[in-house]
């Protein structure tokens, strides 16, 4: 009988498979925070009004797709510019994946915070964009370092 060797290796970005998953479910569940609690006015945005103007849309759960392939060519070019600036060959659609599923759950996790339990430390979701990004970058020299000690 062979024992089986559990391995000590700390895993500090997700597979491909389990961040997609967990994206698209971040999106979905803030396009129904949008309906439920905001009746849609998030489409009202200056970023995402010209997109739902485009394509008619009336609807946030209409437009997931769109963003999903907008995020899908994010993640892309944003692990391009990791492996030719950083060097760092391996894992590098996966670090970009888990620091974008990190700081959009975080963005969710405010949304769900304000819309269910009305916090309002943070007034504006303006504010909260300087947050998000210097939480992304730290994870991201965090988990970059360790990947680069990895190999």
């Amino acid at each position: 009988m062979k024992k089986s060797v559990i391995s000590k290796e700390q895993k500090v970005v997700l597979s491909k498979t389990y961040g997609w998953i967990i994206l698209i479910g971040l999106i979905i569940l803030d396009a129904f925070l949008d309906i439920i609690f905001a009746e849609g006015k998030g489409l009202e945005s200056n970023i995402l009004k010209p997109i739902a103007d485009l394509f008619g849309i009336s609807n946030p759960l209409f437009l997931t797709p769109l963003i999903i392939i907008i995020f899908y060519f994010g993640v892309k070019g944003g692990a391009w510019l990791i492996r030719k600036a950083d060097k760092l060959e391996n894992k590098s659609e996966e670090l970009v994946l888990t620091t974008l599923v990190i700081v959009y759950g975080i963005l969710v996790l405010w949304l769900i915070s304000v819309y269910l339990f009305n916090f309002t430390l943070i007034k504006n979701h303006y504010y909260l964009i300087p947050i998000l990004i210097i939480i992304g970058i730290a994870y991201s020299w965090w988990a970059e370092k360790k990947l680069k000690i990895k190999n």
